[in-house]
């Protein structure tokens, strides 16, 4: 990530104090403003109905978020498609597909469901459906409102939440909070990194800005490890293990906060941008880093691991292993489960 970037961000996340700072903060504010409108004109064009909704003939779950950075929308999709297959239903994921990993990691982990990659969703819809999909699950739509759908999950970061209260690009936020009575289910994901008293005071936040609507709480739980060849390991095997970290991912602390769970000791880490594009000269300074700290494991996430398998990772392959992260339901699952089971019934509003 560029200085420039890193600066910018620590700015929406109100990490700078000081005159200089103030200025270009003022002048985010000024650009959240023009883009405050565009978000306004866009709910405007739906709620008016100048904005087409487009319904697709099949159930429709979304899975989404309001803000900026890694709510765990994928991992949290992946536990969808597999209640589905579970319960006999032929899904289908559609995700837009800003870059190939999250693509690459959803048909690595979903071999027997089908992903539609592409920004018209509609078109993708329907291909599925065509196709004998009976069940559409919608990755990162909470904003892309073309489709209709049955249930809207939207997904919500338990440790930064809604930021500074700003929208994009003074916050975090990609729409204003009042975009939450959209939302069917709330799903509070990372709760194991807050306190109780943390927690509840979100569930009042919810309930104060939309009454009613339930509330799930969830976690991130490392699965297991795989290596190059596709072996499996528990995750436990990184106790009391030297390790290196590599990700391009939103939240970098919550893969070291995961990864430290297992009980290794986290001797170095490479915390590149999300969506990273890895190329042969990061190996080869991984590799350097990995010496330098003699760290006996180098550990990557899923969406990592489908951006650097094309490179030429031989020196580091004895040591490369691929954590593989699970969403546990810890709180409010029977909400969920009711909420999925009744989708073919559901009459859309």
């Amino acid at each position: 990530m560029s200085l420039f970037k890193l600066y910018i961000l620590s700015l929406m996340k109100d990490e700078r104090r000081g005159f200089p700072h103030v200025i270009v903060k003022g002048l985010l504010r000024v650009l959240s403003l023009v883009y405050a409108g565009a978000v306004k004109a866009v709910d405007l064009g739906y709620r008016s109905g100048l904005r087409r909704v487009h319904e697709v003939g099949v159930p429709v779950v979304s899975v989404g978020n309001i803000t900026l950075g890694g709510t765990g929308k994928t991992p949290f999709t992946i536990f969808l498609a597999d209640y589905f297959l579970t319960a006999g239903k032929k899904p289908a994921v559609l995700i837009r597909g800003y870059g190939r990993d999250e693509c690459g990691m959803l048909r690595d982990e979903l071999p027997d469901v089908p992903v539609f990659v592409g920004q018209d969703r509609v078109a993708g819809a329907r291909r599925a459906a065509s196709g004998g999909r009976d069940v559409l699950i919608l990755d990162d739509a909470f904003q892309h409102r073309r489709i209709g759908r049955d249930l809207n999950i939207l997904l919500l970061d338990s440790v930064s939440l809604f930021g500074n209260g700003c929208l994009f690009p003074r916050g975090i936020l990609r729409e204003p909070v009042s975009s939450l009575k959209r939302a069917d289910i709330f799903a509070l994901t990372k709760t194991d990194r807050v306190s109780a008293r943390r927690r509840k005071d979100i569930i009042r936040q919810l309930a104060e800005a939309d009454p009613g609507k339930p509330v799930i709480l969830t976690r991130h739980r490392p699965s297991f490890l795989t290596d190059v060849t596709g072996a499996a390991y528990s995750a436990d095997s990184l106790h009391g293990k030297k390790v290196m970290l590599v990700s391009g991912i939103a939240d970098p602390d919550h893969f070291a906060f995961l990864v430290e769970e297992t009980g290794a000791e986290i001797v170095s880490r490479c915390d590149y941008a999300d969506h990273h594009r890895y190329r042969q000269a990061d190996i080869d300074s991984i590799c350097a880093e990995c010496a330098e700290k003699e760290a006996e494991a180098i550990v990557v996430t899923a969406k990592d691991h489908v951006k650097i398998k094309d490179l030429d990772t031989s020196r580091m392959e004895d040591k490369l292993f691929i954590l593989n992260i699970v969403i546990d339901i810890v709180e409010g699952k029977e909400h969920l489960i009711a909420g999925l089971s009744g989708i073919d019934s559901r009459q859309r509003a």
